[in-house]
């Protein structure tokens, strides 16, 4: 079915706690310097803490954040992890695009006009923009070390979290977001199943770009209590579910990134073996509850169109191949936004 022409095509959706209001005024800032046309998008907020404030309240202070803005409000207080509130956001999505947006950036540029383009003309699942450093121009993500392909006017890699657009019902279909991955590394899987399900995901390096304010409170990676055994979580659930338990040539890339990278900057470069046993035995229990759809899951990528380990670097030639294959599959989504499909020209020898 075609949208119809009054229904927003796109959904910006954003998850926010009560320490971080301070950088939700900035962002909300920022929207309205973009000057988006009215209609066109409306913005979702989910307030994703379980508070003991009246949500009457607390939706009058933020909707007074977000005057002139295209707002709804609401509120995941049964299960308030991150993956919770991601959950939630998909399910309210009625638009045919979405975009996730963090609340500690504000948005800088041409962004939706560029992203609805980029995925008019490409068979690409997921789409991000750069991010700079708060006020700076260094460049945040995607970190020019990290391995991509430079095609087609894209940045093929893994789009990392702050801001993922990509369209609904195709993140729906392959099966959402992974309710295992609680604090941290829900987009570096989705990525992977997208990719693995026949849809490349990409950074659209001309399309703005964003500003990442660092200091917010609670965040997974840096500074939020307990995350040693949330990225250790993560990583042991993605062993499990992707046959990346052994070394091999085609996990080895895996294997280097968890000791070289992962548990460094969740451990601390100086933790002991002991530190890594005691957060492995307190996960035991949540293993052991969640094996049979760990198992359940593993048999279900086992038959992925395409079986790329974790963090597998991606040649040109694997691009070309995903690319042809969601060229051929990405027809319906397309459709629902734009009606007749439009497809990307060749391009010249």
């Amino acid at each position: 079915m075609i949208l119809r022409r009054s229904s927003p095509t796109w959904t910006l959706c954003v998850l926010t706690i009560p320490q971080r209001e301070p950088y939700l005024r900035r962002l909300f800032e920022s929207l309205r310097s973009l000057g988006l046309r009215r209609g066109r998008w409306e913005l979702q907020l989910v307030y994703n803490w379980d508070t003991a404030e009246e949500p009457y309240a607390v939706e009058r202070r933020l909707r007074k954040l977000g005057k002139g803005l295209p707002l709804s409000v609401h509120f995941n207080v049964r299960n308030p992890s991150i993956i919770g509130g991601r959950i939630q956001q998909l399910a309210l999505c009625k638009s045919p695009l979405i975009c996730f947006i963090d609340d500690d950036l504000t948005l800088h540029g041409d962004i939706l006009d560029v992203l609805e383009e980029r995925l008019r003309t490409h068979p690409v699942g997921l789409m991000g923009i750069p991010s700079l450093v708060e006020d700076t121009n260094r460049l945040f993500k995607p970190r020019r070390a990290t391995p991509h392909i430079d095609a087609d006017g894209l940045r093929f890699m893994s789009v990392q979290g702050m801001l993922v657009a990509g369209y609904r019902r195709l993140i729906q279909d392959i099966g959402g977001f992974n309710v295992r991955r609680l604090f941290w590394g829900e987009w570096t899987e989705l990525n992977l199943r997208m990719l693995r399900s026949g849809f490349p995901t990409a950074y659209a390096m001309d399309a703005g770009y964003m500003r990442h304010w660092h200091n917010a409170p609670e965040s997974p990676t840096r500074n939020k209590d307990g995350r040693q055994d949330h990225v250790l979580w993560g990583l042991l659930c993605t062993a499990l579910e992707y046959d990346a338990i052994a070394i091999r040539p085609d996990t080895e890339k895996f294997w280097n990134l968890v000791e070289r990278r992962y548990l460094a900057y969740s451990f601390g470069k100086s933790a002991s073996a002991s530190d890594l046993l005691g957060s492995v035995l307190r996960l035991v229990p949540r293993i052991a509850t969640e094996w049979p759809h760990i198992a359940e899951f593993r048999d279900i990528a086992r038959k992925h169109p395409f079986q790329f380990a974790p963090f597998h670097q991606i040649t040109a030639r694997e691009i070309a191949d995903v690319t042809t294959y969601a060229e051929a599959h990405i027809g319906p989504y397309r459709r629902a936004v734009w009606g007749k499909e439009r497809r990307r020209q060749p391009r010249p020898a």
